[in-house]
């Protein structure tokens, strides 16, 4: 009797949890189904309101074009160069040994008939003895440039439709082979330039069959880390690619960008399309124009007057020309460089030369008027995994168990003493700033290039803060200690700086080049 029981109770109880489980399927099915109609239904309002904006947008189009004339592109500066000073007075700590730095022949600057003629001649730097008393500057008042901001977001969220019949076309940009989606029926051509055949032409690109180009063009920037003016770099590659050099492929470009986020206008002349993106930057070498208050930079051609569409969407944001992270480009290594300091410390180093590509052709830039901005943006940038990864354990073997102090000293060191110094005139014709990536890769450097390095790896491998001190004709860096550190040093906001020079060769932790004065040295604060 208690066997049968038992037997019935375990039946019931199998029966229950069978049903309990069918119940919980059931429960999680309808639980998914009202999920994705709420993402079906949330997707159809995006729809809807991309669908309005584009069309105020195009109707927007149809009123008449403000003309506006031009201004003429900003010319880089012509910077004055100090020569570099070595110290007299060795340092204690310092490992006597005959310099030893090696430059890799594959090495080739983009103006190769220029590198020909140089020569580092190191015994014609300057020697001077130094004897100075430590220089204190009054509270600084330092360059502040803007933290950098996320890329901008769509319009709407866009999904890809689930379609088959796609077109995909591949733009070969700096080295890396990146696709695009086309509607497979996709028959956009212009029928003119006027307004109403360009807002017509608008309502075409704004049909849901693109929104495989623009949901594809937003995954390129995402999975490629495109900074803003890479990605309009490689939408403009893409539309040429796709259109070839025409006013279809600018006005294409311009609706991605839009599409995307981001201030731009069009703006016409004759039979001509023209690009224009907003920036709070001023980019050197670039035409610009004035358009309800904000400054816009010609992308594509030299205009002198234009006229420009007056449609624009709410929450669009102009481009920002710092790089927060590096691109995500395919790799090709250069030749490994053996970079060794008169302290010791020695490095092997290579990098992607398709970076080194895309670094050569950004655009210089600064901010609130002041042309010292344009080294933070370069100075922030970060290194590459992929030279971390090789440089940044040697670095950080060969300091190991040092204090702060002198972890900082070999390193300035390494750059004072493991790179060859040359004026930018001689190199390039002109002024020219590195990111930290072009230093490690180039034969040459001058001042500004090794406090840029210099301070993109103290605070990556020390931890430190640094800021970058401009004197007339000459950067250096000066670094905040936790720990008492003596010599030359800044201070402001409470905190002390100590001067750090990368081009005062040989000299340690606290010495200023002689005939600069930190009185009046400009302090760049960096991220």
């Amino acid at each position: 009797m208690k066997r049968t029981l038992l037997c019935i109770t375990s039946i019931l109880c199998v029966a229950i949890a069978m049903a309990q489980t069918d119940s919980f399927e059931e429960f999680k099915k309808a639980q998914r189904a009202e999920y994705n109609q709420f993402k079906k239904d949330r997707q159809a309002e995006f729809d809807a309101f991309r669908k309005q904006v584009n069309a105020e947008y195009a109707k927007m189009m149809r009123e008449r074009w403000q003309p506006v004339e031009t201004q003429p592109a900003i010319q880089e500066p012509e910077v004055p160069k100090i020569a570099p000073v070595v110290c007299e007075e060795p340092q204690p700590d310092t490992i006597q040994q005959q310099d030893t730095v090696r430059q890799p022949d594959t090495v080739v600057l983009p103006k190769k008939d220029t590198i020909d003629r140089i020569a580092v001649k190191r015994d014609t730097i300057a020697v001077q003895p130094i004897k100075q008393p430590v220089k204190i500057a009054i509270q600084a008042v330092p360059v502040i440039i803007p933290v950098p901001e996320p890329a901008p977001e769509p319009i709407a969220p866009v999904v890809e439709p689930k379609e088959e019949n796609f077109l995909t076309e591949s733009v070969l940009f700096y080295g890396t082979k990146i696709a695009l989606h086309y509607p497979a029926s996709a028959t956009f051509r212009l029928a003119g330039i006027s307004e109403k055949q360009l807002s017509a032409a608008w309502t075409q690109l704004s049909n849901k069959s693109y929104d495989v180009l623009v949901s594809s063009a937003l995954n390129a920037r995402k999975q490629y880390n495109l900074c803003d003016w890479a990605y309009i770099e490689y939408l403009q590659a893409a539309m040429e690619k796709h259109w070839g050099k025409t006013n279809e492929a600018i006005f294409a470009q311009a609706y991605l960008l839009t599409q995307s986020g981001y201030r731009v206008r069009l703006a016409k002349d004759n039979n001509q399309l023209y690009l224009l993106v907003a920036s709070n930057y001023n980019l050197f070498n670039r035409m610009s124009l004035t358009v309800d208050g904000r400054k816009f930079f010609v992308v594509n051609g030299n205009p002198k007057s234009v006229q420009v569409c007056p449609s624009l969407y709410e929450k669009e944001k102009t481009i920002s020309m710092q790089i927060a992270s590096p691109l995500q480009l395919a790799l090709k290594k250069t030749d490994t460089r053996h970079l060794v300091s008169k302290m010791g410390l020695a490095a092997d180093v290579c990098v992607n030369k398709n970076l080194i590509d895309f670094y050569n052709a950004y655009p210089r830039s600064y901010i609130n008027d002041d042309v010292t901005t344009t080294w933070a943006t370069y100075a922030n940038t970060p290194l590459e995994k992929q030279v971390k990864d090789i440089l940044y354990p040697a670095i950080r073997t060969s300091i190991k168990d040092m204090s702060e102090r002198d972890a900082v000293n070999k390193i300035l060191n390494w750059v004072q003493t493991a790179f060859a110094y040359e004026y930018d005139d001689k190199v390039w014709g002109g002024d020219r700033a590195f990111f930290a990536t072009e230093t490690l890769y180039y034969p040459y450097c001058d001042c500004e290039d090794r406090a840029i390095l210099f301070s993109r790896l103290v605070r990556d491998i020390v931890g430190a803060e640094v800021v970058l001190l401009y004197y007339p004709g000459h950067l250096a860096a000066a670094v905040h200690f936790k720990d008492e550190v003596k010599g030359d040093y800044l201070q402001f906001n409470k905190k002390k700086y100590i001067v750090c020079d990368p081009t005062f060769i040989g000299a340690g932790v606290g010495r200023t080049m002689p005939g600069m004065d930190n009185q009046k040295a400009k302090v760049i604060l960096l991220q």
